[in-house]
């Protein structure tokens, strides 16, 4: 799957889908003439209603937070999940949604163990939590401000900042102008804003169903990820999603992604040097030449910047010339980038997430998201960074 630094780009109204909208029909009974019906039709489709097995989907029944986990879940493509588990979890699966979902603090468990699955989600909270999640994606500037909801002043000071940038994104759409935060927010109004969110179409591009699209593509042409992996990349750059080629692309690629790929005109095939496959050996040359230089203590993690074509590695302490030599011969000159947490503990905070490029970002700058909490590197995700973090103010101590 694909790291992704940016999943949504240009985030504007919905406008009348194209021929690319038509989905498999979702089995659910009680739909009827439901205004969302194409919305759920699409995210069943897509793999993205587990909360809602069976026949029938009940689409005036307030989400929960249960549900609102396995939905995000479901539309993330590939949030990596992570070792919880919650004392109330309904079922493994539904407690490995909420397990992803609370470790990149996208929706929160509670100091007791539990997750409360089973608790209502008002607006202003589904508001929130679809907020973090697209802080996780890494968001893009608001392009337009529109006039605040008639009854903004019941939304909770807490929730009024994820509000008002979905109202200026249209992503929850008003037709009174008014938001009703304390209302609970139904399965259908949550699927309605997540097709908004997920899928692309006229001006508005998700990354994520782009990024879906393409994947197929390559499975069709090269027949598994993996072997597409021997031979190239595939990462964001801005709102470009780029195919890294380390040859010439299979003859027919180009006629497929046109055909398959809703907003083709966000890709983009470029030469590259390294394929996936060998960034995966590069790091664990890097990895185990420090390890065996300088011990696993100076060890903190590493990732793949695809376009810089470098591997980013963060560890503890500058290190050794002699080091420094070997990791040279033993991966190459150039290819490893090395970040120590003395210089990063020592540095201030230079620009605020989300301006930052991998260009801003030197050996020596930090920055902060919108929590105030230090971000390390635009390749790293919040629970990557704030792990980094946490070892830094161990070095402090």
């Amino acid at each position: 799957m694909v790291k992704r630094k940016k999943v949504l780009a240009v985030l504007t109204a919905l406008v009348a889908c194209t021929s690319f909208s038509v989905f498999a029909a979702a089995p659910y009974t009680d739909l009827g003439g439901l205004k969302s019906r194409v919305a759920i039709d699409y995210l069943y489709d897509n793999n993205c209603l587990s909360f809602a097995p069976g026949t029938t989907f009940s689409p005036q029944q307030v989400l929960t937070r249960g549900d609102l986990a396995q939905l995000i879940y479901g539309t993330a493509l590939n949030l990596p999940t992570a070792p919880l588990n919650f004392t109330d979890a309904p079922s493994p699966k539904a407690n490995d949604a909420m397990a992803a979902v609370a470790s990149h603090g996208i929706l929160e468990g509670y100091a007791d163990g539990s997750f409360k699955p089973d608790q209502p989600v008002t607006r202003e909270e589904f508001a929130a939590v679809l907020y973090q999640y697209l802080k996780y994606c890494g968001l893009t500037d608001v392009s337009r401000t529109v006039a605040p909801y008639a009854d903004q002043a019941s939304i909770d000071a807490a929730d009024l900042e994820a509000v008002q940038y979905l109202h200026n994104k249209n992503l929850m759409l008003s037709a009174d102008n008014l938001f009703r935060p304390k209302d609970g927010i139904t399965r259908a109004e949550a699927a309605e804003t997540m097709y908004h969110v997920s899928h692309s179409d006229g001006d508005y591009v998700s990354h994520v169903d782009v990024e879906r699209q393409v994947i197929r593509a390559l499975n069709a042409e090269y027949g598994s990820m993996p072997a597409y992996f021997q031979q190239g990349t595939l990462y964001w750059d801005g709102n470009k999603l780029v195919l890294g080629m380390k040859t010439g692309p299979h003859m027919f690629l180009n006629q497929r992604l046109k055909r398959d790929v809703s907003r083709y005109d966000v890709l983009e095939i470029r030469p590259a040097r390294f394929a996936r496959s060998d960034y995966d050996q590069l790091m664990m040359r890097a990895i185990n030449c420090i390890v065996s230089e300088e011990g696993v203590q100076n060890y903190i993690g590493a990732m793949p910047d695809y376009k810089a074509e470098q591997i980013d590695v963060i560890v503890r302490r500058p290190l050794a010339a002699s080091t420094l030599q070997k990791l040279e011969e033993r991966v190459g000159k150039g290819i490893v980038r090395i970040r120590d947490l003395q210089t990063i503990a020592a540095a201030k905070p230079a620009v605020q997430a989300g301006d930052a490029t991998d260009e801003d970002l030197t050996d020596t700058q930090t920055n902060t998201d919108r929590d105030g909490a230090n971000v390390y590197s635009p390749l790293y995700d919040t629970a990557t960074n704030k792990a980094v973090d946490s070892v830094i103010q161990d070095t402090i101590k």
